[in-house]
């Protein structure tokens, strides 16, 4: 397969795929079955390594093939489906789900919970917090993150326990400065919607983003323009670089749907002007996908290469996968878009996609 006249950061290229992969990018004229981008621009597939369910559907539900399907059609080539504070044995029925569907490639499960702290619960059920348990975690297959709050009993311990196999964000957490620090130095290496759900960065308790900041570690960020306003979007960009700063959706079942009332992690949420929150007012989710996300940045002042890279490379590099670069050697998850990110054609290992 190959995309001709394909606009790659100001300059017409032709990209070459391989079983998948991109081979070649040249401006030289291949000869072969084609792709015409007719000079629009390509970048790769966005990466959400934080979303919960979008269009009714959800991750607790279990069945991923329409949530594959779904994501596709916003943009979104690869996610993480990410649990909520449930019980082991709905977490354990998620984990064993099929995931190999047409759409959206799944990496694996971000678990958000159940180790977390009740005073920064947010939209999660505090009937179903447990105590940390390297043992009891390790019965589930292919979580890729989990989010802890590194002060709740054994949180430390098991950090350590679980790090060199499973990337931890640091979330829904009450922790101090002193307690990330050694979190991060347990292996911590993120922090969950980063200002959402913990502790804010005080000049004299600087907390758990101070330090992520010091020390250098990755920083999901909501950018609906509801959950962080334009100058703490401004301020986390600057604070993170686009090497550390991650775009995330965090999107949950009624994501663009009407509004109205839905249910969502057992909760009933209520979905009002494109904003979705508890019965109490608190914000539960987003009602974005992640090229919203990503034109949200761009509308904000980030520069549109930064902003995309902060929801393709960023990520990848995040879960250390070969995604999110248009480079040899790196799989052809791509999206043809207008000068304005609304996608013309999306490919999916090198195929086009066809809802």
């Amino acid at each position: 397969m190959i995309i001709k006249n394909a606009l790659i950061k100001g300059k017409l290229k032709n990209i070459i795929i391989e079983n998948g992969v991109i081979s070649h990018i040249t401006s030289d004229n291949i000869q072969g079955e084609f792709i015409d981008a007719q000079g629009n621009e390509v970048i790769p597939g966005l990466i959400d390594v934080h979303t919960h369910g979008i269009m009714g559907y959800d991750t607790m539900d279990g069945d991923f093939e329409p949530l594959c399907k779904c994501y596709a059609n916003f943009g979104t080539t690869s996610f993480l489906p990410t649990t909520m504070t449930m019980g082991y044995r709905d977490l354990k029925k998620v984990t064993i789900a099929k995931t190999d569907f047409c759409g959206s490639n799944i990496l694996g499960f971000h678990f958000e919970g159940p180790y977390i702290s009740s005073e920064y619960k947010g939209a999660q059920d505090e009937r179903n917090i447990k105590i940390p348990n390297s043992e009891e975690f390790r019965q589930f297959q292919n979580v890729k993150m989990i989010t802890v709050a590194p002060e709740v009993e054994n949180g430390l311990e098991f950090i350590k326990e679980i790090s060199n196999d499973t990337v931890v964000a640091l979330g829904h957490t009450d922790c101090d400065y002193d307690i990330a620090i050694k979190a991060i130095e347990n292996g911590a290496n993120c922090l969950t919607h980063t200002f959402n759900a913990m502790p804010p960065l005080h000049h004299r308790a600087p907390g758990p983003i101070g330090a992520a900041v010091e020390k250098h570690i990755y920083a999901q960020i909501i950018c609906d323009g509801l959950h962080i306003q334009k100058g703490a979007i401004i301020s986390a960009y600057r604070m993170f670089g686009s090497d550390r700063m991650c775009l995330i959706s965090d999107s949950i079942r009624p994501a663009k749907l009407p509004d109205g009332e839905y249910e969502s992690g057992g909760l009933s949420v209520f979905v009002k002007n494109n904003s979705i929150r508890l019965k109490d007012g608190v914000l539960a989710g987003s009602h974005a996908c992640l090229m919203d996300c990503v034109k949200k940045a761009i509308e904000f002042g980030i520069p549109k290469d930064e902003a995309i890279k902060m929801a393709t490379e960023t990520p990848a590099n995040l879960l250390k996968v070969n995604k999110g670069k248009i480079k040899e050697g790196f799989d052809a998850d791509l999206l043809i878009v207008d000068k304005e990110l609304n996608i013309l054609k999306t490919l999916i290992g090198g195929k086009i996609y066809n809802s």
